[in-house]
C-alpha cells in the first residue's frame, strides 16, 4: 500500500518537511536482496574459473565487471531502500540518504550498461578481427576501458549535484525526469540519448558477431570441431539473451523519461513500471551469465548424455527382446 511519510530536516537554517510517496512492498525488496546475492556468487564463480586457468581472460573479467557493477547497485541502493522499509525514510539518512541513493543507482546503472557495451565490442573485435585482436584488446586496454568507463559514469552521475538536474524525484530518489531547465532538460536528453545509443552499439556487435559465427559455420562445416560447436551455441545464446533483455527491460524507462521531459503521457504508474523494469534489466546479467554457464558445464553436459544414451538404449532392447521372443 502506498504511504506518505513526512520526514522535518534543517536545511540552510530553516525546518524542510520532505513528504515521499512510498509504494515499495517487502516482496519486491527480498526479490532485489535475493539477485544481489546472486551477482556475488557469479563474481565468485567468474573468478574461480579465471583463477583455475592461471592467466588473464578479457570476457571473465569483463563478466567480472559487470556482475560488480550490479552487486554493488544492490549493496547500497537496495540495502538503503530494505532500511526505508523496516525503518522508515527519516530513519535511513531522510533527504540526504535519498540524494545517496540516487546518486548510487545512477552511477551503477550507468556503469552496468557501459560495460555490457564493452563485452559486445570485446566479441565483435575477437571474431570479425582475430588476428588483431591481442593488439586491440590486450589485457592493459581492457582494463584501462573498464577504469575510464567507470571514471565517465562517475562523472555523468555528480553533474545533478553540481547543479545540472538533481536528485530527490519520486520515492526512488532519481534525477528529476521533468526538470525543464536549461540544465535538467540537457541532463535528461542525454542520459536517453546515451540509453539508445548503447542499445545500438550493443545490437550491432551482437548480430555481426552472430552472422560472422554462422558464416564460419557454412565456409568451413567439416573443420569445426564439437568443442568449438558448442562455444558458439554457448556465445550465440548469451548475446541473444543479453541483447533481447536489454531492449525489453530498458526501453520503457528511456519512453517514460522521455514523455516525463516532455509533459505528454504522464502517469506515476506507467513511471514505476519503467523503474522496475530497469532494475530488473541491471540485475538480470548475473542470472544470464549463471544460467548459460551452468547449462553448457561439461560435467552436467556428459551427465545429460549419459542420460540419454541410457534411454536410447532402453528403447534399443525392446525390439530385439520381441525379436528374440518370436
Amino acid at each position: 500500500m502506498p504511504t506518505n511519510i513526512s520526514c522535518p530536516e534543517m536545511k540552510n537554517g530553516t525546518l524542510v518537511v520532505h513528504v515521499v510517496n512510498y509504494t515499495h512492498s517487502s516482496t519486491a525488496l527480498l526479490f532485489l536482496f535475493w539477485i544481489s546475492v546472486s551477482s556475488l556468487f557469479a563474481i565468485f564463480w567468474v573468478s574461480r574459473s579465471m583463477y583455475k586457468q592461471n592467466r588473464f581472460s578479457q570476457p571473465r573479467f569483463l563478466a567480472i565487471a559487470v556482475c560488480t557493477c550490479d552487486f554493488l547497485y544492490a549493496a547500497l541502493c537496495v540495502s538503503m531502500q530494505t532500511a526505508n522499509y523496516f525503518l522508515g525514510y527519516c530513519d535511513s539518512g531522510g533527504y540526504h540518504g535519498c540524494i545517496f541513493r540516487g546518486f548510487s543507482q545512477t552511477l551503477f546503472m550507468m556503469a552496468s550498461r557501459l560495460m555490457v557495451v564493452l563485452m559486445a565490442v570485446e566479441r565483435f573485435v575477437a571474431l570479425r578481427y582475430p588476428f588483431k585482436y591481442q593488439h586491440l584488446m590486450s589485457k592493459e586496454r581492457v582494463i584501462g576501458a573498464v577504469a575510464g568507463l567507470g571514471l565517465y559514469a562517475m562523472l555523468v552521475s555528480s553533474l545533478p549535484l553540481m547543479g545540472i538536474n538533481s536528485y530527490g524525484f519520486q520515492s526512488w530518489c532519481d534525477f528529476h525526469w521533468n526538470d525543464r531547465s536549461p540544465g535538467g532538460r540537457f541532463f535528461v536528453l542525454y542520459f536517453v540519448f546515451e540509453g539508445f545509443a548503447c542499445m545500438m552499439v550493443i545490437l550491432f556487435c551482437n548480430v555481426s558477431a552472430i552472422y560472422e559465427l554462422l558464416s564460419m559455420k557454412k565456409v568451413h562445416p567439416v573443420e569445426t570441431s564439437n568443442k568449438h560447436k558448442t562455444e558458439n551455441a554457448k556465445f550465440i545464446m548469451m548475446m541473444s539473451a543479453i541483447s533481447v533483455v536489454y531492449i525489453v527491460f530498458s526501453t520503457p524507462l528511456l519512453i517514460r523519461l522521455f514523455c516525463n521531459q516532455l509533459g505528454i503521457n504522464l502517469s506515476k504508474q506507467k513511471d514505476f513500471v519503467g523503474i522496475r523494469l530497469n532494475i530488473v534489466n541491471n540485475m538480470m546479467n548475473a542470472h544470464l551469465l549463471l544460467f548459460i554457464q551452468l547449462l553448457f558445464h561439461p560435467k552436467l553436459r556428459k551427465k545429460l548424455n549419459c542420460c540419454g544414451n541410457k534411454e536410447q538404449d532402453g528403447d534399443s532392447n525392446i525390439p530385439s527382446t520381441q525379436v528374440t521372443n518370436t
